[in-house]
């Protein structure tokens, strides 16, 4: 039998890792970072340079344009260097107890976080890392504490230190595959809220490269002819052309997005309890999620996905800082898919299908309420356009009609606000859901809330209606619109025994007995 230490080598002192001895340094157990992370900083001038150098090529060499390059390739050749000096003054080791951390120059810095507050390891490669053979290590250590990140070791180093960081040990582990993506799937990228905005991004991004360079569009010769040509063609159908250009770019924008970010999915389960989630085309990301870090599941449908009977599904992990969308990112453990997919994957994580039971309505005075939001504005607005039509006499008069035109989308997103509301309990889950345009539903462990809040404004007050907030490790998750004795008598009976001391009995106490 061959055993393993922590530094990937076995009894007789050979290498398990993969990496040799590669960017080790024995003295004090500390290890420097590969030194083919030198190679990945030629990224950051060659990346940069080839944009910049087909702008100056289309308007021209001149003082004008080349200086404004030279300037930008020095910036890039000078963060090169850094990363040169980076690897340089990085030391990192694993000890029993702790991970640390040594970096800098001119100011050292040791970071130390304890082994038991590891909550996840990220292993993330770029182009330039798959190609020297690198991966990004990325430590976290929850929301209290800053995590550690290692840029760049070797890939087998990387991936023993993941193993050895979980607790699973440096041995090879079976796993059993939940979900792994389907060539069908892709179609849902073309449902993307995100569309519009990146059919627009390569336009402003070109225009504000011109601008950079100090370029006057109609300086670039294909940009001149476009504007001679249109110039000469019906406003009408000018319209109809960029919309359908911008269309197109979003549409073929959105599946490469799609491919470079879920390319070779697949959700695991290793032999550890552990959830391992792997992806990516050009930049592949390795992720691995504790099981006793899970607090519940969220089903997420924005409106176009809906439609197309898709859905995204999400781990509400704790220690994840809400307001990190590269965490948020990390914990997704599917990508749009079907809907029936996604209820199946959470029904295997939650251990039952409690994102498919019969939820409770909210009181009709919800209802109300929303469509109350969804009319009354409106009124203003309908004013002031016929007040700006008795204005300006360019201006139609009948424009007013434009703002009640716009109950014909506001109320049906009203009505559909209201019929998506419900609350109820499956199991060790209490269960919520809400919203039109992006409709969420949470699946909630009842053991993982740590308190209530109970909130109400003015027009909920009048309705008799409250909004009841579940506090976890993991973040907060409403319950809206609920009736008020129906939201505390919910929050009791999801959790018996947290509302306890703040309730006040029906039942008058027993009189003291008399002397």
């Amino acid at each position: 039998m061959t055993g393993h230490d922590m530094t990937g080598h076995d009894m007789a002192g050979r290498d398990v890792t993969g990496c040799g001895t590669e960017g080790r340094d024995v003295s004090g157990g500390w290890e420097r970072l590969d030194r083919r992370t030198v190679g990945t900083g030629l990224g950051w001038v060659i990346g940069p340079a080839i944009p910049a150098t087909a702008v100056v090529a289309l308007a021209g060499p001149s003082p004008r344009t080349v200086i404004p390059l030279l300037a930008l390739l020095t910036v890039f050749a000078g963060i090169a260097v850094l990363v040169t000096l980076r690897y340089a003054t990085t030391r990192f080791r694993v000890t029993d107890e702790r991970v640390e951390l040594r970096a800098g120059l001119l100011f050292r810095r040791h970071r130390s976080i304890p082994r038991d507050r590891v909550r996840a390891v990220d292993l993330t490669a770029g182009p330039a890392h798959r190609l020297f053979g690198l991966a990004v290590v990325r430590v976290d250590a929850g929301e209290q504490q800053a995590g550690l990140r290692l840029d760049a070791i070797a890939g087998p180093r990387a991936e023993h230190l993941r193993r050895l960081l979980l607790g699973g040990g440096t041995a090879a582990q079976r796993d059993n595959t939940l979900a792994g993506l389907r060539p069908r799937w892709i179609g849902f990228a073309l449902l993307s809220s995100w569309t519009p905005l990146i059919g627009l991004a390569p336009f402003g991004a070109f225009f504000r490269v011109l601008d950079i360079f100090g370029v006057e569009p109609a300086e670039v010769g294909f940009l001149r002819d476009a504007w001679a040509a249109a110039s000469t063609t019906s406003p009408a159908l000018l319209v109809v052309a960029a919309v359908v250009t911008v269309t197109v770019i979003g549409l073929v924008g959105a599946l490469a997005l799609y491919v470079e970010v879920w390319w070779r999915f697949r959700l695991s389960r290793e032999s550890d309890g552990a959830y391992r989630v792997r992806r990516g085309l050009l930049t592949t990301r390795s992720l691995s999620l504790e099981e006793s870090r899970l607090r519940g599941v969220e089903l997420a449908e924005p409106a176009p996905l809906r439609w197309g009977g898709g859905a995204r599904l999400r781990a509400l992990v704790a220690g994840m800082k809400p307001d990190d969308s590269e965490e948020r990112t990390s914990a997704a453990l599917l990508p749009p898919a079907p809907r029936v997919t996604a209820l199946r994957v959470a029904a295997q994580v939650l251990g039952g299908p409690a994102l498919e039971v019969p939820l409770r309505p909210h009181p009709r005075a919800a209802l109300r309420r929303r469509l109350l939001r969804a009319v009354w504005p409106l009124v203003p607005a309908a004013l002031a356009l016929a007040g700006l039509g008795a204005w300006l006499s360019w201006v139609p008069g009948a424009l007013w009609l434009l703002a009640p035109a716009c109950a014909l989308v506001t109320v049906p997103l009203a009505v559909g606000a209201y019929r998506s509301l419900g609350h109820g309990l499956a199991g060790p889950y209490l269960v919520t859901r809400y919203g039109a345009a992006l409709r969420r539903t949470v699946a909630l462990r009842r053991d993982g809330v740590i308190g209530w809040t109970f909130g109400t404004s003015p027009a909920q007050r009048r309705r008799g209606l409250m909004t009841l907030t579940a506090a976890t490790a993991a973040g907060a998750y409403r319950v809206k619109d609920v009736g008020v004795g129906e939201g505390v008598v919910f929050a009791e009976e999801a959790v018996p025994g947290l509302l306890a001391p703040f309730l006040v009995s029906s039942v008058s106490p027993p009189a003291p007995p008399r002397s």
